[in-house]
């Protein structure tokens, strides 16, 4: 029998977890491994090492409160911890082609100088202003097949040229696309095309990172004529559609 991949997803990102995280300080600078034993994180959650073995594998569906202990034993931050409890529920699959609704359009359009993107299901990008064009890069020059922002920051030279810390917005776009697909592993011939085609992305998926989409977060750009400056990208979820977010960039004060 096929096994839940939801619980595959699970056991891949609890180990991943579990090789960053900080051994005991009695051991600091002796060990021949990184991170944490599994002996060790099911001890301090509380259940056997055969049971957290078998989470780890994908072979048993823990209750919420276990996952709750073995975030606390490896000290995952609030997303982290979400995202794995999250892996427990009936998940909610996003539509495969989103449309925005012609408000939400027209909302983009007339926001003036303030850069604006309507972003759908794995960061695909359905709308966006002539500003975000200027200040990021021409969007409508990119097939729609290949519209994802989490895609383009690997692939578009414009646009990774725009952030000062690429290799940090790679990070967040990928962990928002795995925290946002609690199904399971995120699927599909782009993930499966950049896994073979770009190193730089495949290190960073194999991590198992996930990042839960915030109100705004600040990042530094690269504007078109060569000078950086500091931005709030601003987040708005679509009421009638949690799977799309309109995002706004305004200059930090």
């Amino acid at each position: 029998m096929a096994r839940d991949p939801r619980l595959t997803q699970l056991g891949a990102f609890l180990h991943a977890r579990r090789d960053e995280a900080p051994p005991p300080d009695s051991e600091t600078g002796r060990r021949q491994v990184p991170g944490l034993r599994r002996a060790e994180v099911a001890a301090a959650a509380f259940v056997s090492d055969e049971y957290y073995t078998r989470i780890e594998q994908g072979r048993v569906l823990p209750s919420a409160d276990v996952v709750r202990r073995v975030a606390a034993a490896l000290e995952l931050d609030d997303d982290q911890t979400r995202y794995a409890l999250d892996l427990l529920a009936d998940p909610v699959a996003p539509p495969e082609n989103p449309e925005p609704s012609d408000p939400l359009r027209r909302l983009v359009d007339r926001m003036g100088d303030v850069p604006a993107l309507l972003v759908g299901p794995a960061t695909s990008i359905l709308a966006w202003n002539p500003a975000a064009a200027r200040l990021l890069t021409d969007f409508g020059a990119i097939p729609p097949e290949q519209r994802r922002f989490v895609q383009m920051v690997f692939t578009d030279p414009v646009l990774q040229s725009r952030f000062t810390d690429l290799e940090a917005m790679q990070r967040t776009v990928i962990g928002i696309v795995r925290a946002s697909t609690p199904a399971g592993p995120p699927t599909g011939d782009w993930i499966d095309d950049l896994l073979r085609t770009n190193p730089d992305f495949k290190a960073l998926w194999e991590r198992n990172d996930v990042v839960r989409p915030h109100t705004s977060i600040r990042v530094r750009l690269r504007l078109p004529d060569g000078a950086e400056e500091t931005w709030d990208q601003v987040v708005l979820q679509v009421v009638d559609d949690p799977h799309q977010r309109l995002i706004t960039l305004v200059p930090a004060e």
